[in-house]
C-alpha cells in the first residue's frame, strides 16, 4: 500500500515472444551441421598381391619357415602352438625371420576374438618387420 491508501498497480515486466526460438534453433542446427568435420576412418593399410594367374604353378611352401600366430575366442594367443603374451609378438618374431629370412607368418583370428588384439599383433608384425605375412579366420 502506499501512503494515500491507493494499492499500486504491478507493472508488467513485458512479455517474451516465443516465436523466434524454433527458427533460431533451426538455424544453429544447420549451423552445425555444415561446419561439423567428419572424421573418416582410414582402416588397415594393407598391399594386396595382383591377381592369381591360373596357369601359375604352385608352390608348396614347407612348415618349416611356416610361422602361426593364433588368437583364439577366449583372446588368448600362441605362437607355434605356445601360449605367449603379446609383448613377447615382436622379440620372437623378429628372431625367426633374422635366423629365416624367408619365414612366412599366419596371424589367424577366431571370429570371437577381439578385434583390437588383432590389430595389436598386426602392429607387433609390422614392429618386428615381417614382410610375408597371410591372415586367416578360425572356424567357430
Amino acid at each position: 500500500m502506499s501512503v494515500f491508501g491507493k494499492k499500486k498497480k504491478k507493472e508488467s515486466l513485458g512479455e517474451v515472444s516465443m516465436a523466434s526460438t524454433s527458427d533460431i534453433s533451426f538455424l544453429l542446427l544447420i549451423f552445425f551441421i555444415v561446419s561439423t568435420i567428419f572424421a573418416e576412418e582410414q582402416g588397415l593399410i594393407m598391399i594386396l598381391p595382383p591377381k592369381k594367374d591360373p596357369t601359375a604353378e604352385v608352390v608348396p611352401v614347407p612348415e618349416s619357415q611356416l610361422m602361426r600366430l593364433v588368437i583364439h575366442g577366449n583372446n588368448g594367443i600362441t605362437l607355434d602352438k605356445r601360449p605367449i603374451e603379446i609383448n613377447m609378438i615382436k622379440t620372437l618374431v623378429e628372431a625367426r625371420i633374422d635366423a629365416k629370412p624367408k619365414t612366412i607368418v599366419i596371424l589367424e583370428t577366431h571370429p570371437d576374438a577381439h578385434y583390437g588384439l588383432m590389430v595389436a599383433c598386426l602392429d607387433e608384425l609390422k614392429l618386428a618387420n615381417a614382410k610375408k605375412l597371410t591372415l586367416k579366420t578360425t572356424k567357430r
